[in-house]
């Protein structure tokens, strides 16, 4: 899993001589955003990917992507590898193994309650306002969409999902699935960097006690 932020990219100089480094198709898409925010979002979790495949020993790789019909990415040369794309405000994050997987990061917002209420289910509402104050009623909120929205993504079925759906245990040893009955073939994890974002990553059919390998920071090369 790799994880960076994007101020680096504000300077123009670095973002064009970055922004040359990536596949046609990703500065297309980047050129389509009107907001100089969002094309750094999009070049950044594009360079992570690049970054991804170096170190997964399938370079180039991410020059052939293509979406499913409900448009999850996949490499059309390694579909046996898998990976996923995800970015909030200024950080970015790329999954990529061998197991089916998504990612999410979020940043921390205040008062999530009332989202809460129409998006989770009632034993994860529940859950969320037994944490004590606000902003760990927050965090909470936060812990639980990351892993809702990983859990969607994996799926490949994104929000055609409807999170009240299926819920989510927070056990303290590990996090459990329910929809439609337990789905012990999904494994979770999640990451608090304590930067004001919550992060987690979902994967399908991993062992439970599978170790994620998490590379930090953003490198100018």
């Amino acid at each position: 899993m790799y994880i960076a932020e994007t101020s680096a990219l504000k300077d123009e100089a670095v973002f064009n001589r970055l922004y040359s480094s990536v596949p046609a198709y990703r500065q297309k898409k980047i050129d389509r955003f009107r907001f100089e925010k969002d094309k750094r979002l999009s070049l950044g979790v594009a360079l992570l990917l690049k970054r991804a495949c170096e170190d997964f020993g399938i370079a180039g790789a991410d020059e052939h992507v293509e979406c499913s019909e409900r448009g999850k990415p996949y490499f059309v040369d390694y579909p046996q590898i898998h990976f996923n794309l995800s970015h909030s405000d200024e950080r970015v994050m790329c999954a990529i193994s061998t197991y089916e997987v998504g990612c999410d990061v979020e940043i921390i917002k205040k008062d999530r309650l009332h989202i809460a209420e129409k998006a989770f289910s009632p034993s994860e509402q529940a859950w969320i306002k037994s944490l004590g104050d606000a902003l760990e009623q927050d965090k909470g909120f936060y812990r639980i969409w990351t892993l809702k929205e990983c859990y969607m993504k994996v799926t490949g079925l994104g929000f055609e999902l409807i999170p009240s759906d299926f819920a989510l245990h927070m056990d303290d040893s590990r996090i459990l699935l329910n929809h439609n009955g337990l789905r012990p073939e999904y494994v979770f994890r999640e990451f608090d960097f304590n930067d004001g974002y919550k992060y987690a990553c979902c994967l399908r059919d991993a062992p439970v006690g599978c170790v994620i390998d998490v590379v930090k920071g953003y490198t100018d090369e």
